[in-house]
């Protein structure tokens, strides 16, 4: 991983960028541009550069309240925070009714049941745990695991697979899944509050 490059004299760009100066502003933007996108890609997955533009337009009327005596990036990416954040939570499936409605009907309302993104970054962050722990756990027991929970084997498949006896391959799982709690139980009791 390479070393960030830092902004020259940012305060400086920020107050000639609040003076109109475009070409100050221009050289905020060149320096964040390609770290924006990247940050907007992995948060939402697409439309990142439309994102990133929209997340500078938001840097640009909020730079009269930025405290020159501070970094640039808690402030830049808390914008690009909220506004991805708002990006997913609008992100919706075009549809096209398959009955025209006819004069006098109601129209059938149905319940959006889609996650929102605090519960996706949320179960993104669960799903990284598990992985984590799951990695920790060794391959003995690991390879069992994944073949019972990911894969949907069942016990005999699974036996079959590791070529072991179906008391071994239950005791496999169930050691485990004793090993994979004890991992997980310092974020179980980290995430209680959420």
């Amino acid at each position: 991983m390479q070393a960030r490059e830092t902004v020259p004299d940012s305060s400086n760009l920020i107050k000639r960028a609040c003076g109109g100066d475009e070409a100050a502003f221009g050289e905020l933007v060149h320096f964040y541009q390609q770290r924006l996108i990247g940050y907007c890609h992995r948060m939402t997955g697409s439309g990142a550069e439309d994102l990133a533009q929209e997340i500078f337009i938001k840097f640009y009327l909020a730079l009269d309240r930025f405290d020159l005596s501070r970094p640039i990036d808690p402030f830049l990416f808390r914008i690009a925070h909220n506004h991805c954040l708002d990006a997913l939570k609008k992100k919706t499936v075009p549809t096209i009714p398959l009955i025209k409605k006819e004069e006098g009907e109601k129209e059938i309302q149905i319940e959006d049941n889609k996650p929102n993104a605090e519960d996706l970054m949320q179960k993104n962050e669960v799903q990284k745990a598990v992985n984590q722990a799951l990695a920790s756990v060794p391959v003995l027991y690991r390879s069992a695991l994944i073949m019972y929970h990911v894969e949907d084997l069942s016990y005999e498949e699974i036996s079959g697979a590791l070529d072991l006896p179906l008391g071994t391959v239950k005791a496999r799982i169930h050691r485990g899944r004793e090993l994979l709690q004890q991992k997980l139980q310092p974020f179980v009791f980290l995430n209680e509050g959420i």
